[in-house]
């Protein structure tokens, strides 16, 4: 060897692997009181109708080899990010293509007495612009202006500079009207109306009241009343993608590339908007660089014009929103007070419980405050309790899903009040948490659960139960994680300047809306009665032996692909994805499907894959069975091969079968739906968060020094990409729940959001924590192989204790 020569480092496998989680399986079978899914057996029968379906959709949590071990992304969808090659749709780009901007009123209400855009127009390279008075009848701008940033008119050019040029250079003579932006001016005394009776709710101009038990006689009863107020400012989450399209016309046909949480909604609104069949719109959206609920709305309002302005001009065109005019177009979490009063008995318990909110609704006309978030988590265990809402319209943003769905900034309030009343009746805050929150048995009837609570099948004798929900277990494992028992119990009580304290908060994601497989009796009735959100997906099996997965669904960096992939790969006998192939995000090759949303993709979507690689496999082992002459319930399948139990020999191959069918591939397709009204099984996502902060009382500083972030997920598909997800999700609920929507400060009321994010302070990498994230596998019997589907980034928000 020559001295010049070095001894090669030998090849080490790279293999997936966690690095800093816990994963606590609870026994499939209990010894207490649930619904029905873990008493023995393989079948769950469901309320007084006596609905019988299987359970764990036919696949129990046992003997897995794909579910719950730590998997990479997919190669096709991990790479092109990767490698920079995805086709995000601002990297989208066309020869002769043009670039679009916008002019945004600055006004927080205003309406247009005159736009001259003559000058604009002879500018160089200006080649279209699109105001009210050329907008195509089927998709016009806003009459009134009602909030600061609303779209006034959208420039077309060679170049973003000579756009933005030309943007400036049109003249607009504007009648601004009276406004309302914040919850102060919209509550003050000679506020405008804006929405023909001030607090509206879905119309009304009372307030929405509701109630259960005696709550009057309730707080006579109590040994302690407590009374609290809490202000949110409201909150945004920021993608990394600004949000933008690109419309290409072929004759006849349009293809936009968007950002957003679904193909086939986007496709139907750009085919309403300009007044043409579904089938002449090709939408495509595979990658996203985060959506969060948010972008949606931000990107979906201008796929319209931007298509409307390519095929006026014959040239494809680009736009992309500015992070201004970004954050005026997203859904935000509204501002909002909540007002407690509680009455509690001197041992902890809550017998009592009034709240009292408020919510800038912002431009939403009605009904855009829900019920104020859910409720469930608590005033399911409240005996009298009574929700007071108030919804206001106000010149502002418009609210709703962001990062969540009307939830974390209404349980920010709930839980704030509990760690007041834990104080006040002298009670460690988890214990207290413990003994007020609904545990597996806990019964409610439709009159005591809430606004939320439907009519569903699952009701026996007038209550349903809830089953899978592990909510004692979310909190032991996050204390023992946290190591809870070395906290300081007095607050403020460390010595010196800069105090460090232990914080907790609780968290429940949606409903537990397990969907509906085709074939099953709640699908049938669901579909029956209309209007019900059906995904579609195609499963096939080709020469090769690979399994290909069709369906809709864009990837937002949450990798629900690899995590389908994975409950396919255990349905059909596969120890590895190596042979799993995904298409997706291309209205041109995925069958129809609503968007996702509410954590609901892997359940949904996946739902419908999950049926068809089901019917596949029936099929598969048919087709083996005549053709090995071997009886089907004698047949076993691994890793693409079905064999004969009781002779190995009597073998044949998933490419084979492909193959001897007649050169075509073997296909299979299937549909799952969104429960809605009619299937809300209680199998909710629980969880918890615990933290250490440290505060500098003289300055106010603070610092994130640990978490312990624990989530209930039923059966954790991946916990490699769950950690992942997670660890973000803690960074980003940190930001959301510490730096409210930036409002103007020097002109409030008038420009209510500070140009670009200047002022918006984004966490970065120095203020991520130390994080152990703990999965508690509570195994949900609706769902195949167990999996409740991980709880969408359960945020819960900080709280120094």
């Amino acid at each position: 060897m020559s001295q010049t020569q070095r001894p090669r480092t030998p090849k080490r496998k790279i293999e997936a692997g966690l690095h800093s989680a816990i994963i606590v399986n609870q026994p499939m079978v209990r010894n207490f009181s649930t619904g029905g899914g873990h008493s023995p057996g393989d079948t769950l029968v469901e309320g007084d109708e006596k609905i019988v379906t299987k359970k764990w959709q036919g696949y129990p949590p046992e003997n897995l080899n794909v579910v719950g071990k730590p998997q990479p992304p997919l190669a096709e969808v991990a790479i092109p990010r990767y490698t920079g090659k995805a086709e995000y749709a601002t990297r989208i780009s066309f020869p002769n293509m043009l670039f679009a901007k916008l002019l945004a009123s600055p006004h927080p209400r205003a309406r247009v007495r005159k736009l001259d855009a003559t000058k604009a127009a002879q500018m160089p390279g200006v080649a279209y612009i699109l105001s009210a008075q050329n907008a195509p009848k089927t998709y016009p701008f806003p009459e009134e202006l009602f909030f600061q940033g609303s779209i006034v008119a959208i420039v077309a050019a060679e170049t973003e500079d000579l756009a933005e040029d030309a943007v400036e250079a049109i003249d607009v003579d504007y009648e601004v009207l009276p406004f309302a932006s914040s919850l102060s001016q919209i509550m003050s005394g000679n506020a405008p109306d804006l929405s023909q009776g001030r607090g509206q709710r879905r119309g009304n101009t009372a307030p929405s009241v509701v109630q259960y038990g005696d709550v009057e006689k309730a707080f006579q009863d109590a040994d302690i009343i407590k009374e609290f107020t809490y202000y949110y400012a409201g909150g945004v989450v920021a993608p990394l993608q600004p949000c933008g399209s690109v419309a290409k016309w072929d004759g006849d046909k349009v293809t936009v590339w968007g950002h957003g949480q679904g193909i086939y909604p986007p496709r139907a609104i750009i085919a309403r908007g300009l007044g043409i069949d579904p089938k002449n719109v090709r939408f495509i959206n595979k990658w996203n660089g985060g959506t969060f609920g948010g972008v949606r709305q931000a990107s979906e309002k201008f796929y319209p014009w931007v298509a409307y302005i390519a095929k006026m001009t014959g040239r494809p065109v680009k736009l992309t929103l500015t992070k201004d005019q970004e954050l005026a177009h997203m859904q935000v979490k509204p501002e909002n007070i909540q007002k407690f009063k509680v009455g509690a008995k001197k041992d902890g318990r809550i017998v009592v419980c009034q709240r009292e909110y408020f919510v800038n609704n912002g431009e939403r006309s009605g009904g855009g405050g829900g019920n104020g978030g859910r409720s469930e988590l608590y005033l399911h265990v409240v005996p009298n309790w009574k929700e007071i809402g108030h919804d206001y319209r106000t010149n502002s943003m418009t609210i709703g899903a962001s990062r969540s769905n009307m939830q974390q900034e209404f349980k920010f309030g709930w839980e704030q009040m509990m760690d007041e009343m834990a104080e006040a009746v002298g009670m460690d805050p988890v214990q207290f948490r413990l003994l007020n929150v609904q545990k597996p048995g806990t019964k409610v009837s439709l009159a005591s659960g809430g606004p939320t609570m439907a009519p569903v099948p699952e009701i026996e004798n007038g209550f349903l139960t809830y089953d899978s929900f592990a909510s004692v277990e979310v909190m032991e494992e996050g204390m023992k994680a946290i190591g809870w028992d070395k906290r300081n119990s007095v607050p403020g009580g460390n010595p010196g300047r800069v105090k460090r304290g232990f914080g907790v908060a609780m968290s429940q994601h949606h409903a537990g809306r397990v969907g509906y497989h085709e074939g099953e009796v709640g699908f049938e009735r669901v579909v029956k009665r209309g209007g019900a959100d059906v995904y579609e997906s195609e499963i096939e099996l080709n020469a090769e032996g690979n399994i290909i997965l069709r369906f809709a669904q864009p990837d937002s960096g949450t990798n629900h692909g690899t995590g389908i992939a994975m409950a396919i790969a255990e349905i059909l006998g596969f120890t590895n994805l190596r042979h799993i192939r995904l298409l997706w995000g291309d209205s041109d090759l995925a069958p129809p499907a609503p968007g996702w949303n509410s954590g609901l993709t892997t359940q949904l979507q996946g739902g419908a894959l999950c049926t068809a690689a089901d019917k596949l496999r029936k099929d598969l082992l048919n087709r083996a069975s005549e053709l090995l002459k071997v009886d089907i319930g004698r047949l076993q399948i691994r890793d693409a091969v079905i064999s004969s139990k009781d002779d190995t020999k009597k073998a044949v191959t998933f490419a084979a079968l492909a193959r001897s069918n007649e050169g075509r591939v073997i296909r299979q397709h299937a549909s799952c739906c969104h429960p809605g009204a009619i299937g809300r099984a209680m199998n909710r996502g629980i969880g918890a968060c615990f933290v250490e902060v440290e505060v500098d009382t003289w300055t106010g500083n603070w610092r994130f020094i640990r978490a312990a972030y624990c989530h209930d997920t039923g059966n954790v598909i991946n916990p490699l990409l769950a950690e992942a997800d997670m660890n973000g999700s803690l960074v980003q609920s940190s930001q959301v729940a510490t730096e409210a929507i930036p409002w103007d400060r020097e002109f409030p009321g008038t420009r209510h959001f500070s140009v670009g994010y200047l002022s918006y302070r984004l966490p970065t990498i120095m203020d991520v924590p130390e994080q152990t994230q703990v999965f508690v596998n509570s195994w949900n019997p609706d769902g195949t192989s167990g999996r409740k589907d991980l709880p969408k980034r359960l945020s819960a928000l900080l709280q120094e204790q």
